[in-house]
């Protein structure tokens, strides 16, 4: 193998090892250090669950929100119906418990009235639209094919507070110990081990918006994302580096969110596509800078792997490199499969870093280049 193909492998590699190897210490900031003790007073808190066709998952989703332990007067549910065509919106009118009168009732449903290109025209128009209509202090977002513990709430809104109005909670996916499912919740697993170790960083990248809580006070950072942009990471951004307050990730075991994986590879390709998509689109140098270097470093090791199958020269060289990318990679993912009681996703370490060796640079091209589109709409 040329020595300056080498070389340039192993320096593209190496900083992947730092930024993943700093972001592992950032995680081991966050869940070493103690949590706040309870708010003196319950602050109101609104719910805000976008649902676009999930007439098959949205009853789960309200039992376990209906269930969360949380002041009865301080609580309201809104589900936003996203312009679904599958009777999502005919079940949560349904679900309305016997005998209870609909002012009593947390889940409030609320329909968007026209489409909203400036929020580009998909799931984040739908959330601004339940932000809208909310009434709480602290605002909460879940999807709605997602299931929360019943102390969901309260662990996160007890680190919500005005000195730090937005909280990145963690989420795992449901496996039931299958093959494909399984990678995704190890490959979630280190996603969400980095975004919470960016933040214990004190360098925020991204969150998932099925568990993030935020401050009304916050939300004036909303007017300033680009169109068809993930909301929740911009908010946490501007957050992080616009204003002088602080953003933080939720450790708890007790706010994990579950959701269940996609069922096939097109599908898991199409949905880390879309996650891809809002990368370049980030109104920050440095996270932008960050995540790109993340898929750079798959691109290099994926175009060296290419190689060496062909020139036998290359196979050491390449196999120590991506040996040794595996155990940047498990600095950070286990720690966060121990903490929130996955384990035994590690299991699947070898096959989930074969995937992502294909697939990173796939979707990247594919979220950046490429036509995409969520639940049949074009994202923008």
């Amino acid at each position: 193998m040329p020595t300056p193909i080498l070389a340039l492998l192993i320096v593209v590699v190496a900083l992947y090892g730092v930024q993943l190897g700093l972001a592992a210490w950032g995680f081991a900031r966050v869940t070493r250090a103690p949590g706040p003790g309870p708010p003196d007073e319950w602050p109101s808190v609104s719910v805000v669950v976008p649902a676009r066709n999930e007439a098959d998952d949205i009853d789960t989703c309200l039992d376990s929100l209906r269930a969360c332990d949380y002041p009865d007067d301080k609580l309201e549910i809104i589900v936003v119906d996203d312009f679904s065509t599958d009777g999502t919106a005919e079940r949560v009118r349904q679900r309305q418990p016997a005998g209870m009168p609909a002012t009593a009732d947390p889940v409030r449903l609320v329909k968007m009235a026209a489409e909203q290109p400036e929020n580009g025209n998909h799931k984040p128009a739908a959330v601004a639209t339940g932000v809208d209509a909310a009434t709480g202090d602290v605002i909460l977002t879940t999807d709605a094919d997602c299931t929360v513990p019943s102390t969901w709430i309260r662990s996160m809104v007890r680190r919500c507070t005005p000195e730090t109005p937005f909280v990145a909670g963690p989420v795992a996916y449901e496996h039931d110990d299958r093959f494909l499912p399984r990678l995704q919740a190890l490959e979630l697993m280190g996603l969400i081990g980095y975004g919470a170790g960016t933040l214990g960083m004190g360098l925020p990248t991204f969150c998932n918006s099925a568990n993030v809580a935020y401050r009304r006070e916050a939300i004036d950072a909303l007017a300033a994302a680009p169109n068809g942009a993930a909301q929740d990471e911009l908010l946490l951004q501007h957050v992080a580096y616009d204003t002088e307050r602080d953003v933080t990730f939720n450790p708890d075991p007790a706010a994990l969110v579950t959701t269940a994986p996609t069922s096939s590879f097109s599908g898991y390709l199409a949905q880390q596509a879309r996650w891809a998509h809002m990368g370049l689109r980030y109104p920050f140098v440095l996270p932008k800078l960050m995540v790109v270097g993340l898929w750079a470093a798959h691109v290099a090791l994926f175009l060296a792997c290419a190689a060496a199958l062909a020139l036998p020269a290359w196979r050491e060289p390449v196999l120590t490199v991506f040996l040794a990318k595996m155990g940047v990679d498990a600095l950070l993912a286990v720690p966060p499969a121990k903490h929130f009681g996955q384990r035994g996703l590690l299991r699947s370490a070898v096959p989930t870093e074969l995937l992502l060796l294909v697939a990173v640079p796939i979707v990247g091209i594919v979220g950046t280049f490429g036509p995409l589109e969520w639940k049949g709409r074009e994202l923008e």
